[in-house]
């Protein structure tokens, strides 16, 4: 069995013990994980991740992270992740809140790049006079 810890930036989201099956979506696509599975890297990306214990599913919306498995430890780090019951939701906030979260990060990044050069030209113009 697998021990799960899931780490989030501003505390530990949960651990999980005696995790049969981790399902998950990283650049490469869906995957699955078993217990007996070689050591893994994976950079996930926004979608649903589902952790098999026992006879119960824990289903998440996770955002962009890393998971890595090395032997029966496994740790999860995402900015963000949701726990629910219903996988059509997680899907919703996948969609909607997630996205969003990029989408404003995508502006600030832009808005810095814009003061960035506003201060290189400011300084080449001040080396002219």
């Amino acid at each position: 069995m697998m021990e799960v810890t899931l780490i989030l930036p501003n505390k530990i989201g949960g651990q999980y013990r005696e995790v049969s099956k981790i399902k998950a979506e990283g650049l490469e696509g869906h995957f699955t994980l078993l217990p007996a599975h070689i050591d893994y890297v994976s950079v996930l990306v926004p979608g649903i991740m589902q952790l098999t214990t026992g006879n119960r599913e824990h289903i998440f919306a996770v955002d962009h992270g890393t998971l890595v498995k090395i032997g029966s430890a496994v740790q999860i780090s995402s900015r963000n992740a949701v726990e629910g019951v219903n996988i059509t939701q997680l899907h919703q906030v996948v969609e909607e809140k997630f996205k969003e979260i990029d989408d404003m990060e995508k502006k600030a990044r832009s808005a810095l790049l814009g003061l960035e050069y506003g201060v290189i030209r400011r300084f080449a113009e001040f080396g002219k006079e």
